[in-house]
């Protein structure tokens, strides 16, 4: 599902668990996923965000509804 923050588009999938997200890795006992900042951790009920240029991170669902809304196909 496709989402936008004011003017910038990102691709979100909510991630629950193992296999929700590709790019989501258990590292040393904790569910993260890599960004330009470094490893971030994730916990079920967090968006990954994926930007058009590759770059990835996670957002929690509150913070997620507060910013970006559902764009029409």
């Amino acid at each position: 599902m496709r989402f936008r923050k004011r003017t910038n588009y990102v691709d979100a999938t909510r991630w629950f668990a193992d296999g929700d997200h590709d790019r989501v890795e258990n590292r040393e006992g904790m569910w993260a996923v890599a960004t330009p900042e470094g490893w971030r951790s994730v916990k079920p009920g967090d968006w990954i965000l994926l930007d058009e240029r590759g770059n990835c991170w996670p957002m929690d669902d509150r913070l997620f509804a507060n910013f970006y809304e559902p764009v029409a196909e």
